[in-house]
């Protein structure tokens, strides 16, 4: 797949060869993950690094890859574009990574990844979901799913039901994430699909302290939802604020609203709030077992969650993916074969059939993986499941 990008990335490769240091073959085959540990997604990414160290360990406990076994080497990027690019630097070139997991977001990846191309290493993303991130590069990938064919899901659910015709839109003025949802997703599906918008999109600044005047412009509306563009974090504070000013009205979203954090964060204030999630821990015995592994597992460093986020699940499907891939090419972690090694590993995620905790998954020609999906509606302090979608086909 995605054979027109080869030539250009053969460039890519020489360029990163000779910048290789040669030494002698090593006893680790190391694998990056570029996160936030610190900084404005460091609640839900350090979930995901336990994920990553989930997979690890679970992979070299069933003997590592082709008898050598999986290191992990990290860089924390605050959640900062700048320092994304600066990890794939850092983790392909000091610390002579085969293959990258993050960066985490959409704002991060946008820099990283034409990073990794002129690296020639593959980076998987398990958050990012703006529309058309890995599709120029052919060493990025995105083990998620966007957040517009999520909202596609969630919008048909609802028309389908009667339930969705007249809405407004909230979204954060000055959050990458949160002005796309806003702006570039939920407005155009909102008129593609026949729902009526109360008034103009609705902005807040992220950072203000004070919501209660963007809040006090939903008064009075005739509204079935209001379609909030923006992670949970900040859902919370909206909301909280707009059942003190008395406004019932649940809201709607996709996948960044996908958040187990949701439940403890506003228990019954988003009774009715109808979100998207590719990743169902309670779909079954499979996804039960790995939600009771990684919440024993997150405890343990002090993250208290209901059960795993869908991009904790992607963070350890993606080191999934990559150790399969690497079995299959029988990749070494030789440090004088890093550059064809690391296509290696880009060639084979390319046309692999994966298999992990989410459920079956490829890439297609963009770089994102297909996956399942679920509408889920928040009821009684959990989820309710609204409807299934299947992965898109592989072949």
């Amino acid at each position: 797949m995605r054979n027109m990008k080869y030539a250009l990335a053969k460039v890519c490769i020489l360029a990163g060869a000779a910048a290789l240091t040669v030494s002698s073959a090593t006893a680790d085959i190391p694998i990056g993950l570029s996160y936030g540990s610190t900084g404005p997604y460091a609640t839900i990414s350090r979930a995901s690094e336990v994920a990553f160290d989930l997979a690890i360990a679970d992979i070299n406990a069933s003997g590592g890859i082709n008898g050598e076994m999986l290191t992990a080497v990290k860089f924390d990027t605050g959640g900062d574009p700048k320092q994304a690019a600066l990890a794939v630097r850092k983790l392909g070139k000091d610390d002579g990574a085969l293959a990258i997991v993050g960066p985490f977001s959409s704002g991060e990846v946008r820099v990283a990844f034409p990073a990794g191309e002129r690296e020639g290493i593959v980076q998987i993303s398990n958050a990012s979901t703006a529309p058309k991130m890995a599709d120029k590069f052919s060493y990025a990938f995105r083990y998620t799913i966007g957040e517009f064919p999520q909202m596609v899901r969630v919008i048909k659910t609802l028309k389908g039901a009667g339930d969705l015709n007249k809405a407004v839109i909230v979204y954060g003025t000055d959050d990458f994430i949160s002005k796309a949802v806003g702006l570039q997703i939920m407005a155009p599906l909102f008129e593609k699909f026949g729902v009526e918008t109360a008034s103009e999109p609705i902005g807040f600044s992220v950072a203000a302290f004070d919501l209660a005047p963007q809040v006090a412009q939903l008064k009075e509306m005739d509204i079935d939802y209001i379609g909030f563009g923006g992670i949970v974090p900040l859902a919370i504070r909206f909301v909280k604020e707009m059942r003190r000013q008395g406004i019932d009205t649940p809201i709607v979203g996709p996948g960044v609203l996908g958040d187990p954090l949701i439940i403890p964060g506003m228990g019954s204030d988003c009774e009715g709030c109808v979100l998207a999630t590719y990743f169902w821990a309670d779909r079954d015995d499979n996804t039960r077992a790995f939600s009771e592994k990684f919440n024993a597992a997150a405890k343990e460093v002090g993250i208290d969650r209901p059960f795993p986020h869908q991009v904790d699940a992607s963070a350890y499907d993606a080191v999934l993916a990559i150790a399969q891939v690497m079995r299959e090419h029988g990749i070494t972690g030789d440090p004088s074969k890093l550059a064809e090694e690391r296509t290696q590993i880009r060639d084979g995620l390319n046309t692999a059939e994966l298999n992990g905790v989410i459920g079956k998954a490829c890439f297609g020609e963009t770089g994102d993986a297909k996956l399942p999906g679920y509408v889920m509606r928040l009821e009684n302090g959990g989820w309710t499941l609204l409807s299934e979608h299947a992965a898109a086909s592989c072949e």
